[in-house]
C-alpha cells in the first residue's frame, strides 16, 4: 500500500505538469456567429483568424468551421481553446454548390465541395476586410457579418 502511495505522489506530479511550459501562449476562449448582412446563417464557413503584429506573423493561425446555424467556436492548439489576445485579420471562406467556377475543398482535395460563395472577397490574409481583436478574457459573442 505504502508502495502505491509512494509511486503515486511521484507520478501525478509528473502527469500534471505534461505539457507546461512548451511556450504555448495562453489562450482565451472565443465563440460567436457568423451571417451575412442578410441573415442568413454562414454554415461550413471556415473562418481563420491572422495576428496582425509583425512579431505574431509566425504564430499558430486560430482556427474555426461554422456549425449550419453560423454559431461556430475558435481552435488554436486544442479543441475549443480560443485564441491567444491580440489583433487579428480574420479570412472567411464559405464553400458553396458546385458552380462553374472552380472548386474549393477543405480538406485540399478537389471536387467535394463547391466554390467560394463570397468569390474569394474575404480570403486574403494580406488584405483582411475583417479585423478583431480578442482580450484576455475572451469573447463569447463575436459577431461576424459578411456580405453574401
Amino acid at each position: 500500500m505504502i508502495n502505491l502511495t509512494m509511486r503515486m505522489l511521484i507520478v501525478l506530479p509528473l502527469a500534471l505538469c505534461v505539457g507546461c511550459n512548451q511556450g504555448t501562449p495562453k489562450t482565451a476562449p472565443v465563440r460567436g456567429m457568423i451571417k451575412t448582412k442578410q441573415g442568413q446563417p454562414c454554415g461550413k464557413a471556415l473562418i481563420v483568424f491572422h495576428p496582425l503584429e509583425k512579431s505574431r506573423v509566425n504564430d499558430a493561425k486560430p482556427v474555426a468551421i461554422a456549425e449550419d446555424s453560423g454559431e461556430f467556436v475558435v481552435r488554436t492548439f486544442a479543441t475549443d481553446d480560443g485564441a491567444a489576445p491580440g489583433d487579428y485579420g480574420v479570412t472567411v471562406v464559405w464553400p458553396g454548390e458546385k458552380s462553374g467556377k472552380p472548386e474549393f475543398s477543405l480538406s485540399g482535395e478537389g471536387g467535394s465541395s463547391g466554390a467560394d460563395r463570397l468569390g474569394g472577397k474575404y480570403g486574403n490574409p494580406k488584405d483582411p476586410k475583417i479585423k478583431v481583436t480578442i482580450t484576455a478574457s475572451g469573447d463569447s459573442n463575436l459577431k461576424i457579418d459578411i456580405d453574401g
